[in-house]
């Protein structure tokens, strides 16, 4: 019970950004009192559980019961048109609790769970114009200026962003998908596990991260989402600014080798590179539906050879085992391997 307890508490504490002195003054107790509390060593008192409580804006249930994440899907219909059966839609969400609950409980050892703060709060997007600006407003809220984001999935981990690496066990050609756990605090995106082009990687999971960030006016279609949350990714892996001093202006053509040079460079399909200076009006309309129909295969020209393969849960397993928080059976039910398999698999890092 006291376990339950502890785990309970430090996710609550750090799911809320607070440091152990800042809930300790808030509940009125010692910072001791709450490493204490939180380690299992001793549970507090009635009267301290309501204090506790009401600072972390909780129930007294929700430190007792088992703690388990519930995860929900987010915007589940998709621009392929493709919809999820209950059946399909149960499952993914199963198993993102499963991952989740793992995820969670690392981070809890591994002390390094992150508050998610939104920096697009309260920013209403009616259109894809809004999206543009939005964009702009995150690159310059992250510091990101105008240079290539080599690695996105890292840096959304960083900002706590769960990113899991999802078979679902069925035929489903989307790339990804978004959801939230923890009373929304804590965003995740799922990208399907199959082999998938690099560049689409990378738009498909700013494609997502546009459904987390964006307050989308409620009136708008699913299309109409789905337009708005492309052009975001497309803006946040391209600017405006980069992409205006790559091509110049009023172009009635850009050549491939231009193009290849794009995606190498900043990771984006050489498709999304057009759709971007036609959306910036590099190109006209008709330029853009001229080069559509030549119908060059994206995958044949070009390649971005960055990484996009979430890194931080592996990175938390291996520095617990390092720090002897863990032991090789604990990291193997909480990586989903076999313990056999997992000191094979850590051998072979090691021997490398």
């Amino acid at each position: 019970m006291e376990q339950t307890f502890a785990t309970n508490l430090t996710r609550a504490r750090l799911l809320r950004g607070l440091s152990m002195e800042e809930l300790a003054s808030m509940a009125n107790c010692s910072k001791q009192a709450i490493s204490h509390y939180e380690s299992g060593l001793r549970r507090p008192d009635s009267s301290m559980q309501l204090s506790i409580a009401d600072a972390l804006e909780k129930d007294i249930d929700y430190f007792y019961n088992d703690a388990n994440v519930a995860f929900n899907l987010h915007n589940v219909n998709y621009r392929e048109g493709m919809l999820l059966s209950p059946a399909q839609r149960s499952k993914v969400e199963e198993l993102a609790s499963a991952r989740l609950n793992d995820y969670l409980e690392l981070e809890r050892i591994a002390k390094e769970l992150v508050a998610f703060q939104n920096p697009l709060e309260d920013i209403i997007i009616n259109n894809t114009f809004e999206a543009e600006k939005a964009a702009k407003q995150l690159r310059k809220k992250w510091k990101l200026g105008e240079e290539p984001i080599y690695n996105i999935s890292g840096f959304l981990e960083k900002k706590g962003i769960r990113i899991l690496k999802i078979d679902f066990g069925f035929h489903y050609s989307h790339e990804g998908l978004s959801g939230w756990a923890e009373e929304k605090r804590v965003p995740v995106i799922i990208l399907n596990a199959r082999q998938q082009d690099l560049a689409r990687v990378r738009f498909t999971i700013l494609h997502e991260l546009g459904h987390l960030l964006l307050e989308i006016q409620e009136s708008l279609d699913m299309d109409d989402i789905e337009r708005i949350c492309d052009a975001f990714a497309g803006a946040v892996l391209l600017p405006a600014e980069i992409l205006e001093q790559e091509f110049g202006k009023n172009r009635t053509a850009i050549s491939m080798p231009e193009l290849r040079r794009i995606k190498e460079i900043y990771g984006i399909s050489i498709k999304a590179i057009m759709v971007r200076a036609r959306v910036t009006k590099l190109i006209t309309y008709e330029s853009y539906q001229k080069w559509l129909t030549a119908d060059y295969p994206d995958a044949a020209y070009g390649q971005y050879n960055g990484t996009e393969e979430p890194q931080k849960f592996l990175q938390m397993l291996y520095r617990c085992l390092s720090e002897k928080k863990i032991g090789f059976d604990k990291a193997a039910k909480l990586s989903g391997w076999d313990e056999a398999e997992f000191r094979q698999i850590y051998k072979q890092q090691v021997e490398f």
